[in-house]
Order: C-alpha cells, then sequence, then structure tokens
C-alpha cells in the first residue's frame, strides 16, 4: 500500500529559503496542528504541488513561492522533496524546484527548474542517474499518481483538495458530473461509447459508399466488356495495318539508301568544287604577289658566293649603316643648335637694330626741337607759360621712345621738372610781369641746362 514518509520545504510561502523545514508522517493517521499563519495548509499545498505538479490557486507570478522583498534578496529558490512508498512497496524521491527573480520595477517572475524523480536510496547516495526514472516535469505530473496507485482527479479533488476549492460538491451539475466522472474515471466509459458510435457512423458511411461504389463498378464492368470487344477489332485492324505498314517500310529504306548515294555523290561533289574554286582563288594571288614582287624587288647582281657573303655579313652591314646614322643624327642636332644660336642672335641684333632706330629718331627730334628753341629764343616770346608748355612737350618727346620703366621714371621726372619750373616761375611771372627780354632767355637757357 503506497503511504507518504517525509516532506522538506524550502523557500515555500512562510516557510525560509535559508532553511529546510522537515515534516514527517506517521502510520495510521499524522495531526498537524499550529496556529493562524504558521503554515499547515502550506505543506497540504506542497503535497499536492509534490505529487501533481499543480500550485494552489491564485498563486500565479510567484506568489508560492517565499517573498523577495522579505529575504531582502532579488533571486529567492524554492524547493520541495517528498519520499513516499509507492504501491509495490518501493521507496520513492520525488524533488521540485522553483526560483522567484524580481524585477527593477518590483515585479516578480516564476521560473520552473529541474526536478526529479527515482529512487530514494540512489538519489540521496548520489549514485548518478541510474536510479533517476524522469527529470521532466509532465513526465513526473504522470508517473507520481501512477506510483502512489490513484488518479490525479482523486489528489487534486480528495486528498489534497484546498480549501478554497472543498466546496465543489455544491457547485453546478455540469461541474460536479465532471468532477465525478474525474474522480471514478467515468470518462473513459464515456470516450469509449461516443468512439464506438463515431465508429458505427463511419461504417455506416462507408457501406454506402462502397453500395455506389460496386453500382458504379458494374457500370464500369459492361462498359469495359464493350471496350474489350472493340479492343479486339482494333487489335485486328492493327495488325493488318502492321503488315502494310512493314511494306512501306521496306520501300522507304531502299529510298533512303538511294537518297544517301545521291546525298554522298552530291556531297563529294560539291567539295571537289570548292576545292578547285580555291585553289584558283590561290593561283591568282600567288600571281598578284609574284606581280608585286617582281615591282617592288631589285634584282642583286654578283655570283652565288658573293651573295652568301653579303648575306653572311648582312648584320655587319647594318651596324654599320645604324652607327653611321647616328653619327648623321648627332651631326644634325649639332647643326640643329647652332642654327637656334643663329636665330637667338638675329633676334638680339634686330632689337638692337631697333633700339639704335628709335635712338637715331630720338636724336633727329632732339635737334629739331633744339632748333625750335633757338628759334624761339631769338623770337619775342609774350610769357613764360609758353615757354613752359613747350618745354613739357620736349621732355615727353625725348623720353617717348624708351621702354616700361623709361617711359614711367621719364613721365615721373616730367613732372617733377614741371612742378619745380613752375613752382620757380610763377613768382617770378607776378613779381615781374614786365621783365627784360635777356632776363627771360637766361631762365629759358638755364631750364635747357637742366634738361
Amino acid at each position: 500500500m503506497a503511504h507518504l514518509n517525509k516532506l522538506a520545504i524550502r523557500g515555500i510561502r512562510s516557510f525560509d529559503d535559508k532553511n529546510i523545514a522537515v515534516i514527517e508522517f506517521f502510520s495510521p493517521v499524522t495531526v498537524i496542528v499550529g496556529h493562524n499563519g504558521s503554515g499547515k495548509t502550506t505543506i497540504i499545498e506542497c503535497l499536492k504541488y509534490a505529487t501533481t505538479g499543480d500550485q494552489p490557486p491564485n498563486t500565479r507570478g510567484g506568489a508560492f513561492v517565499h517573498d523577495p522583498k522579505m529575504a531582502n534578496e532579488k533571486e529567492v529558490k524554492a524547493q520541495v522533496k517528498l519520499r513516499f512508498y509507492a504501491a509495490n512497496g518501493t521507496r520513492m524521491l520525488a524533488v521540485r524546484n522553483l526560483s522567484v527573480t524580481m524585477k527593477k520595477n518590483g515585479a516578480l517572475t516564476m521560473k520552473t527548474l529541474e526536478s526529479i524523480l527515482g529512487l530514494a536510496e540512489n538519489v540521496e547516495k548520489g549514485n548518478g542517474k541510474r536510479g533517476v526514472i524522469s527529470t521532466k516535469c509532465a513526465e513526473m505530473d504522470t508517473e507520481i499518481p501512477h506510483l502512489l496507485g490513484v488518479s490525479k482527479a482523486v489528489l487534486e479533488n480528495v486528498i489534497f483538495c484546498h480549501q478554497e476549492e472543498s466546496y465543489w460538491p455544491l457547485s453546478e451539475p455540469a461541474a460536479l458530473k465532471k468532477k465525478f466522472d474525474d474522480i471514478f474515471e467515468a470518462t473513459k466509459y464515456t470516450k469509449a461509447l461516443n468512439n464506438i458510435k463515431d465508429l458505427r457512423k463511419e461504417r455506416m458511411a462507408d457501406l454506402k459508399a462502397e453500395s455506389a461504389r460496386l453500382e458504379s463498378l458494374a457500370l464500369e464492368k459492361q462498359h469495359a466488356d464493350k471496350l474489350k470487344k472493340r479492343i479486339a477489332e482494333m487489335n485486328a485492324n492493327i495488325a493488318a495495318r502492321a503488315a502494310e505498314h512493314e511494306e512501306l517500310r521496306a520501300a522507304y529504306e531502299q529510298q533512303v539508301r538511294s537518297n544517301q548515294i545521291l546525298n554522298d555523290t552530291g556531297s563529294k561533289f560539291r567539295e571537289i568544287y570548292v576545292k578547285f574554286d580555291q585553289l584558283n582563288q590561290r593561283k591568282e594571288q600567288y600571281k598578284e604577289e609574284l606581280n608585286m614582287a617582281k615591282e617592288n624587288l631589285q634584282e642583286i647582281p654578283g655570283t652565288d658566293e658573293e651573295l652568301s657573303e653579303r648575306l653572311r655579313t648582312h648584320d655587319d652591314y647594318i651596324m654599320n649603316q645604324r652607327q653611321k646614322r647616328k653619327a648623321q643624327e648627332a651631326h644634325l642636332e649639332d647643326a640643329e643648335e647652332q642654327i637656334k644660336a643663329a636665330r637667338s642672335q638675329h633676334v638680339e641684333l634686330m632689337g638692337r637694330q631697333g633700339q639704335l632706330l628709335a635712338e637715331e629718331q630720338a636724336i633727329d627730334q632732339r635737334m629739331a626741337d633744339r632748333e625750335e628753341l633757338k628759334h624761339l629764343s631769338s623770337s619775342p616770346i609774350s610769357t613764360t607759360s609758353n615757354v613752359v608748355s613747350m618745354l613739357r612737350q620736349i621732355s615727353c618727346r625725348q623720353r617717348a621712345g624708351a621702354g616700361m620703366k623709361s617711359i614711367t621714371s621719364s613721365r615721373d621726372n616730367c613732372i617733377q621738372n614741371s612742378r619745380v619750373i613752375s613752382r620757380s616761375d610763377e613768382p617770378c611771372v607776378t613779381a615781374c610781369p614786365l621783365s627784360s627780354r635777356r632776363s627771360l632767355a637766361l631762365n629759358v637757357k638755364w631750364t635747357l641746362r637742366e634738361l
């Protein structure tokens, strides 16, 4: 007979996760007494969780495990161990593990960790996995009730029924019927009857389908008989057509052989004709090449020995010609450099000639200006301003034929000289408007001397 031996609880509801609480069950009856909130109901819930894998109602989200806030930890691990004797007398051990983690926002996350179901001696002594029956929760949920010899419905609704679910006998008839069916396993017989009814319906439907199929097969047999008769007639016709086909095929093969012979003859004739045409084209090409060679080549006089000697020393001849060519090229480069130097000298002489011509023109102009000044000095002069303007014109003409730098410097000198003259003459004009002709001539000579 199956019975419970010991229960170890750690980290479930009010039980601390640091210590393990062990409850031993005695025969025939074990009475649990304690104050409210001391954990009496937790023991029944742990027994139900260890045997069926179902947690108490309204404990989703980690309420079944010890509160991490009370433990002052982020994660709390819980464990429930149940040692029991199976119906065959074997001592078994079931271990279920849980963990609850508190997130940053205060929410709790519960996880189901690895569980173990095996022989108590092997598991406790640590003999390895030989004594382990299963480590999957789904297999343990079905294996433990089988070892205890009672159904899962009896464990949930009768033996380990929670106090919040103990009013199920007063529930609605449909729910009550379902509970009793689960407890007495009447659902199996109901399912068997439903399966029999469904099977009978399927067989009746199959019988109707087979009857209709039989009728269609009879019609198809009649049609097949007609087709067989027609096939026999067609076979006889095919035999006659086959004999005729053989005769036509023999005649066709003979014609094919004749056509092949004719085709081969035509192909050979075509090849010979194409070859003849190609030979004629090559002949004409060779004639043209011969004529071009006669036009471009020059016959070299001499005997065979002389030509052979010349051919043997052809490389030396080519080398000498190349050396001569290099010498001529060097001579050509020297001549080009001389020509370039002569051109440069020619350009310099042309520039010198232009400069001398410009100087000649400037000298002629100076002489003309000098004659003009002499004429002015001999003629009566009305005012000093006319002399000054004339001097300015003469000074500008003298510096007109020089380069860009000479033009700029002469222009500045001309302007400076004119300023000096105007500054030196203005007081004289204003002070001596009635000066004599001799003093004016002296002023002009002084100005000429300065220029």
